[in-house]
């Protein structure tokens, strides 16, 4: 993902837009990576000199001074929007030389590949008949979580390296980290497992974990 700088002159106050064009006057002020700005350089420090009067006699003056002021600030926003749309077009996404201008730089979101997996806690007999309580860590990036159970077969393998077919039934789809199962045979083991939904897909399912409802 490409690197830019961030423009966001409507939070700016007189004094803030000032404070912006002076920092741009001392970075790109005969840098070679900005050899023809649509601002000159000398242009743009006599526009700060104005404006910074005009700043000045607005704190104690009255409206026609404001007014002044008021007009210089929408000229001081359009040479910024210039020379902030020419900067991106020299540096065409290069961080090192945005860096160079003047200008703050915006944050690059952190692109969620592969979303993480859920740690779920020791299943809990549940307060009602035939119900499993399940709880699990929250994942970052998740968009909701898959809940699966497994019923052991009643032929499970008895020796020691044998290892029982598991059928994984989605039973619950939810953006919370807990959930109750509900509608299970009373005393009968059952297997559950959770998995995180993200931006790209289903991500690991978690360790499995045993419990008989109640």
């Amino acid at each position: 993902m490409k690197a830019n700088i961030k423009l966001d002159l409507k939070n700016l106050t007189p004094v803030g837009i000032l404070t912006l064009m002076g920092k741009v006057h001392g970075s790109m002020d005969g840098n070679a990576n900005f050899p023809t700005p649509p601002i000159s350089m000398p242009d743009l420090q006599a526009q700060c000199v104005l404006y910074k009067d005009a700043i000045l006699e607005a704190m104690d003056g009255g409206l026609r001074d404001r007014a002044r002021r008021d007009a210089l600030t929408e000229v001081c926003k359009n040479m910024l929007r210039q020379l902030a749309d020419y900067v991106r077009m020299v540096a065409v996404g290069d961080a090192v030389i945005l860096s160079q201008s003047g200008f703050p730089m915006a944050r690059t979101p952190q692109r969620i590949h592969e979303v993480g997996t859920p740690q779920i806690a020791p299943a809990r007999m549940g307060w009602t008949r035939g119900a499993v309580n399940l709880r699990w860590s929250g994942v970052h990036g998740r968009r909701s979580y898959h809940v699966y159970m497994a019923e052991l077969a009643q032929d499970t393998p008895t020796e020691q390296d044998a290892t029982p077919e598991l059928r994984w039934t989605l039973v619950a789809i939810t953006g919370k980290v807990q959930h109750v199962v509900e509608g299970l045979v009373s005393h009968k083991p059952y297997l559950f497992c959770v998995s995180a939904i993200g931006p790209n897909g289903e991500g690991r399912k978690s360790q499995v974990v045993e419990r008989r409802a109640a």
